[in-house]
């Protein structure tokens, strides 16, 4: 019985062993990586016939035990190759191949000569310290594999790195009574071909996962799933058999019977497995995603989910959202509710041919009961017992999507069948849990651009309103400046002239301020406000003329006639000049006029404003003076300076304050030449 075991063991070795040669030469990468897992493959399916012919005196004494060198040098040749894309270029890499060059050629030899080395330092040197030797450094070599291998070379080696792990130390096991007895086990040989029959399926799994190696298998899942169950029921078998026959021969009295309770466990336990829907499940989908190609290529449909999000941009969010989820499963419609925090409700979003009523889904609702509790990735309305209460109410539809951002449900859209019958499997559910996660997040980030877009909207608001009551302080001042002139002046043709300009001047700024508030947002976008063409220097003129009116000292003071500029908002440019020279008049007094020169060149019209105030220090103007709500005038609302950078940056140009103390200041407005007239004399 033990040397059919022996025969049967090493046969069942050899044929697997050659198959899976044959298909890494046939259906494997022409990559010198595959190279060497075809020639571990063969040396083992090599090594495990010649112990059957040595059985039948068909061979030299030598030929056994250089098989089993041949078969080492083989797996070692393969982890080496395995280590050298990271580290071949390394000392410790050379010295590896060296020493596993050197050990295994020594063996070899000594296995031909059936011969030793002696003792030396009171070791026998012979093949089985060799042997021994080889064991060990293949567990260093493997060590290396795991150290330096990346995340994803280990999801696709760790099958078989498992597999050469246990066959190293079943190896590591048997050598070292063998190298302290000079004698092998003979119950040991017979595992031997068992063991690297067992890893077999493990090689199988990395040579398909590997990308140097890509084993393609192609044939019917059903087929391979029900050879699998076969097999593994045969293996099972076989162990059970093996072990009931080493029972009844070596357990006494109760040898028998313990036999028998161990096939019937056996029989049971076989039984079991082939009736498990969960156990068939697991072999299945385990089958799937290791021997097969999938049958969605991810790549495909992550460009197809980004790019039906692209589409209808006239459509919400929302609305994209479940257009996509349709197209996806190839669906006639369905509804979208989205999660909203401050409701804590899942809100209706969108739908397509929805006829049930459309209304607010609870947090708490046992509906979402079985995605908030696990990561369901769908639920089937017409089959999944959890899906009790979406078919008290749907019953017409097909299944229900959670959209998950993290870990929290933030949409749940429901689907009507498909177009054409449709069974979803485990590969349509991870797609989903995928497609789920990208189309969350993109729900998040368009609710939190739009809640940037509204906190941006209201920060302009608040700015420009701030802006609005500082140029209601300065037109405040211009009125009470005209009704304080009005006792002294009002009796003259030409002051109440003047104060109906300027009263009308006031009307429309305040009209303007007004306008403004209505206009958040939308002024700001390029082209939306159109430009006119003016004469700076009339326009300085007559802004000089209303303060001196006002009783204000201001002059102007330029050698050009006249000077064509372009701007998108003059009532901007004069709101900077109101608040720049209104700063001057308040820092000057009433002794010296405030000067404004007028200067171009042929990138920049520059509008220079001169006062003979105290000045101001170089570090406040570089920290203090553009900073909102920072002022030093008693009623002052500190927005003033800020406004005017904000208001000539918009209007494409800038404004630059130099000042000495007591010297006074000269603020530069720069604006640029869009389109310049040339100036008589320049």
């Amino acid at each position: 019985m033990s040397f059919a075991i022996f025969i049967l063991a090493h046969e069942a070795t050899f044929v697997c062993y050659v198959l899976f040669a044959v298909l890494v030469a046939f259906r494997g990468s022409r990559s010198w990586l595959g190279g060497l897992l075809f020639a571990a493959a063969a040396a083992t399916a090599i090594w495990s016939q010649t112990p059957v012919l040595m059985s039948y005196d068909l061979g030299p004494l030598w030929l056994e035990p250089a098989a089993n060198s041949v078969r080492d040098g083989a797996w070692l040749a393969l982890c080496l190759g395995l280590i050298y894309p990271r580290g071949g270029q390394t000392l410790l890499w050379r010295a590896l191949l060296a020493v596993t060059g050197v050990l295994l050629a020594l063996q070899l030899s000594l296995d031909v000569a059936h011969t030793d080395l002696g003792v030396l330092a009171g070791v026998h040197v012979d093949s089985a310290l060799l042997r021994l030797a080889a064991t060990v450094l293949g567990l260093v070599l493997l060590e290396n594999i795991f150290r330096n291998c990346s995340g994803a070379e280990f999801w696709a080696l760790k099958h078989l790195l498992i597999g050469l792990l246990c066959i190293l130390a079943f190896q590591l096991l048997s050598r070292v009574p063998e190298f302290l007895t000079h004698s092998e086990d003979p119950e040991l040989a017979i595992v031997k071909p068992i063991v690297f029959l067992l890893a077999l399926p493990l090689f199988v799994v990395s040579s398909i996962r590997f990308p140097n190696l890509q084993v393609r298998l192609h044939s019917s899942r059903a087929f391979v799933f029900h050879s699998a169950t076969l097999i593994a029921a045969g293996i099972l078998l076989q162990g059970v058999a093996i072990a009931a026959f080493y029972v009844r021969v070596y357990g006494g009295s109760n040898g028998t019977v313990l036999a028998v309770i161990l096939l019937f466990a056996g029989a049971v336990a076989i039984a079991v497995a082939l009736v498990s829907g969960s156990i068939r499940a697991r072999v299945r989908r385990f089958i799937n995603e290791n021997f097969f190609s999938l049958k969605y290529d991810y790549r495909v449909e992550w460009e197809r989910v980004t790019r039906a999000l692209a589409l209808y941009p006239e459509q919400g969010s929302a609305e994209r959202v479940l257009r996509t989820l349709c197209d996806l499963l190839d669906t006639s419609g369905g509804a979208l509710w989205i999660y909203r925090a401050s409701w804590h409700q899942f809100l209706p979003a969108a739908k397509l041919g929805f006829e049930h009523e459309f209304v607010p889904i609870a947090q708490q609702d046992p509906r979402l009961a079985p995605f908030l509790e696990s990561e369901t990735s769908l639920l089937n309305i017409s089959s999944d017992f959890s899906a009790v209460a979406w078919r008290a109410k749907f019953a017409n539809y097909w299944i229900v999507v959670p959209l998950r951002y993290r870990s929290t449900v933030v949409g749940v859209a429901i689907l009507a069948k498909s177009r054409a019958p449709k069974k979803l499997d485990w590969e349509d559910e991870n797609l989903l849990r995928l497609v789920g996660l990208q189309l969350g997040a993109y729900l998040i980030q368009e609710e939190t651009a739009q809640s940037l877009a509204d906190a941006r909207q209201l920060e302009e608001f608040n700015k420009r309103f701030a802006f609005i009551v500082h140029d209601i302080k300065n037109t405040i001042g211009q009125l009470s400046l005209l009704v304080q002139n009005t006792t002294q002046f009002g009796h003259k043709q030409e002051f109440r002239d003047d104060m109906v300009v300027t009263l009308r001047n006031a009307v429309e700024r305040l009209q303007a301020l007004l306008k403004s508030l209505t206009l958040v947002g939308s002024e700001n976008v390029p082209g939306s406000r159109p430009s006119e063409v003016i004469d700076l220097v009339d326009f300085l003129t007559k802004f000089t003329k209303e303060k001196s009116s006002l009783g204000q000292p201001v002059t102007v003071n330029t050698k050009y006639p006249s000077l064509g500029l372009k701007l998108l908002d003059v009532s901007s440019l004069r709101a900077v000049l109101e608040h720049v020279v209104t700063n001057a008049l308040e820092a000057t007094g009433s002794n010296k006029p405030v000067e404004i020169y007028l200067t171009a060149g042929a990138q920049a019209a520059e509008i220079r404003v001169r006062d003979h105030g105290p000045g101001m220090s170089e570090k406040f103007i570089n920290e203090e003076l553009f900073r909102p709500m920072r002022t030093t005038k008693d009623g002052g609302f500190g927005i003033g300076a800020y406004q005017a950078r904000e208001l000539m940056r918009d209007l494409g140009g800038d404004i630059v304050v130099t000042s000495k103390v007591g010297s006074g200041t000269e603020v530069i407005l720069m604006l640029p030449r869009i389109e310049p007239q040339d100036p008589a004399g320049e």
